[in-house]
């Protein structure tokens, strides 16, 4: 139970847990004020944000006698936070659920009843509440992991209404980066009744001292003759095509984007069918502008084997749009001079530049720490089998494992839960040590503190940036490298992250600055120091 008690010198110390962990101090300051009001604690990567949650869980179950719900949007991470929550929290075996879809309805309905506190994907909760399986007013506390995901048509956004309307209780909203847009932040903050926003960064003194330090490099490599010769076949097919939609006047004069392009089509599509019919064919090269610039950028970004898969989806897809695309594109001189030149250089197989840097970072990660463990973060699952084939064929002291999610297109299912779990596992034994992971690395997984980050390239998005940084640099220094061809996306996808980031510490300091600190009573507590054991729950 939480509780005071004294020292041996008579000072004060919070108890948490049975006494069994010692908190840090930030996250002594944050369960207090989480406990006061509806709050969203933004904390980097590795520091306890689940510690927090399991603080102020403890305490509206004991001191509140309240039951608790727990979300998280994933089946790993759910599975994460149960084992987390059965250590710390003293609950018997039936107090304590978790419900991932697997648990069918009859067995979930009594659950309900006994548990205490329940672990669950949104989507569950959500659809049990509108079955009528549990009345969500009977709960005092609901924790929401990954909080930025409270937007739009999440699940998250019904949740909190009806716990909000049902009676004005307790909301935790936990993450390590909302995102840079103020409007988003200020709708999350909407959505979930926050009341107080609190934000810890690395460079905060409280913090500082868990940190390891990150020592973050771009690595600017050149790209290479053979994918400039093809970008530039491609560039000129999609002026072409470009041009072609500028005529129709469906854009001001000047240049732009594929995001532009693409938000733009649906107007398009309704103004060929209130009469306009002459844009219909409009609509056709707007998708094939899409289509032919994602070629471009995965050509440029990942090499040619990605390239090539998207190419030849393109012109053997019975889909609609797609054939289109082979069609108009198929009109281009430049676009059958790119095929054949594409086709030419795959029988050669020229290496890929980025793997080889790939290789030699880890290597000498390894060979100056034969213990270290490495991390390359790859955008597709494609680039990611291609490159733990690369490393596993080329290398001997690397010992590189495929890290993917669950669902998968044809020819590629995708990794189990448990085997994901037996994955990680091995990782943390060092039975493999090099995990090459897509996307489902970077949120929230307890995926060990590494040595070295490696992004295969830059993301544009701030909060997955934050993420994929996050896996290393916790309790001793890391490296991050960042992998950017010059003169490509991938300088505008890291600055373009960059910037966000910028923002959304700017505007979540903004939300903090203007938000009056709780009054209380109790005394000021002396600085807590860390407990060795507090990293395992992480």
């Amino acid at each position: 139970m939480t509780g005071v008690s004294g020292d041996s010198h008579g000072e004060q110390k919070v108890k948490f847990f049975g006494g069994r962990i010692e908190p840090r101090e930030y996250q002594i300051s944050l369960y207090r004020e989480a406990i006061e009001r509806n709050t969203l604690i933004v904390l980097p990567t590795g520091l306890g944000k689940t510690i927090i949650a399991a603080m102020v869980a403890e305490y509206v179950l004991k001191e509140k006698n309240e039951k608790v719900i727990f979300l998280a949007p994933t089946r790993p991470l759910i599975t994460q936070h149960f084992e987390t929550m059965k250590k710390l929290l003293d609950l018997k075996e039936d107090e304590i659920s978790r419900f991932t879809g697997e648990v069918d309805n009859e067995d979930r309905l009594l659950k309900w009843v006994t548990s205490k506190v329940v672990i669950s994907t949104p989507q569950v909760v959500l659809n049990d509440m509108r079955n009528g399986l549990f009345n969500i007013s009977t709960f005092g506390l609901i924790i929401f992991d990954e909080a930025h995901r409270a937007s739009g048509n999440y699940a998250y956004v019904d949740i909190a209404r009806n716990f909000l309307d049902a009676r004005h209780r307790l909301i935790l909203g936990i993450t390590a980066s909302p995102g840079g847009d103020r409007e988003k932040l200020d709708e999350i903050n909407k959505v979930l009744g926050i009341e107080a926003v609190r934000i810890k960064t690395e460079n905060d003194a409280d913090v500082q001292k868990y940190m390891g330090g990150i020592d973050l490099k771009i690595t600017s490599l050149k790209l290479p003759q053979h994918i400039k010769e093809l970008s530039d076949l491609l560039r000129i097919v999609l002026d072409k095509i470009t041009e072609k939609i500028r005529t129709a006047g469906v854009f001001r004069p000047g240049r732009f984007s594929r995001s532009e392009v693409a938000q733009k089509i649906g107007e398009v599509i309704q103004r060929a069918k209130s009469g306009e019919k002459n844009l219909f064919v409009t609509v056709t090269y707007m998708s094939a502008a899409i289509r032919i610039d994602y070629l471009l950028e995965y050509l440029e970004s990942q090499g040619l084997e990605i390239a090539y898969d998207y190419v030849n989806e393109i012109l053997t897809s019975e889909e609609k749009t797609l054939r289109k695309t082979a069609s108009i594109a198929g009109k281009i001189p430049e676009f059958n001079s790119f095929i054949v030149r594409l086709k030419d250089l795959m029988e050669h197989n020229p290496e890929n530049p980025k793997m080889r840097v790939v290789l030699d970072m880890c290597e000498k990660q390894i060979s100056d720490n034969p213990d270290s463990r490495v991390i390359v973060f790859t955008h597709f699952r494609k680039t990611s089998d291609l490159l733990t084939t690369y490393l596993r064929e080329k290398s001997t002291l690397l010992r590189p494992i495929r890290f993917i999610g669950q669902a998968g297109k044809s020819g590629d299912e995708g990794l189990k839960q448990k085997d994901q779990d037996v994955i990680l596992q091995k990782f943390r034994n060092n039975i493999f040590n090099v995990l090459v992971a897509t996307s489902v690395a970077e949120e929230g997984l307890d995926i060990p503190a590494t040595d070295l980050v490696i992004f295969f390239e830059p993301v544009p998005s701030e909060i997955r940036s934050i993420q994929r940084r996050g896996r290393t640099g916790r309790t001793h220094a890391g490296s991050v490298r960042i992998l950017m061809y010059e003169g490509t996306r991938d300088a505008g996808y890291y600055f373009s992250s960059v910037r966000k980031e910028t923002r959304m510490k700017r505007n979540i300091k903004k939300l903090q600055d203007i938000q009056p600190e709780p009054e209380r009573s109790e005394p000021k507590k002396k600085k807590l120091g860390s407990s060795p054991s507090l990293d395992d729950f992480s």
